[in-house]
């Protein structure tokens, strides 16, 4: 909740500040390759830091999802990037037009979004089977 929070306040500050004009004057000025490669940086640091940290965006918060490996633990940060830099390759998104498949950049990193409460039971079951 502290990220939020921050980031609505990064937010507020550049409104209050009068730098909203200036940052989308700087933005304006790329050309389609800065522009490409800017938003590919951002998009790398938003989903690396959020799933490194967190094993969740801000969007899988609100989803209640979770990014997990095969094992149903918590990714290892290699994986997180791993999979994070096949969400750079063009097309990525239309991998999801093949079905029940995983998306690429859960294929190949070996993650899964799964729901964070069905996780948790299925991991109180496992324990309680385990002592039983």
């Amino acid at each position: 909740m502290n990220i939020i929070n921050s980031i609505l306040y990064f937010i507020a500050a550049f409104i209050a500040f009068d730098a909203y004009s200036s940052l989308l004057d700087w933005l304006n000025s790329f050309d389609k390759a800065q522009n490409f490669l800017f938003w590919t940086i951002l998009m790398f640091l938003y989903y690396a830091t959020f799933e490194i940290v967190f094993a969740r965006t801000i969007s899988k918060y609100f989803t209640k999802t979770i990014v997990v490996r095969i094992d149903g633990s918590k990714p290892k940060p290699i994986d997180i990037l791993g999979r994070t830099l096949v969400r750079i390759i063009p097309f990525e998104y239309f991998t999801f037009f093949r079905g029940r498949k995983l998306g690429w950049h859960d294929e190949l990193s070996k993650t899964f979004v799964v729901v964070k409460s069905k996780l948790e039971n299925s991991k109180k079951e496992f324990l309680e089977l385990q002592n039983f």
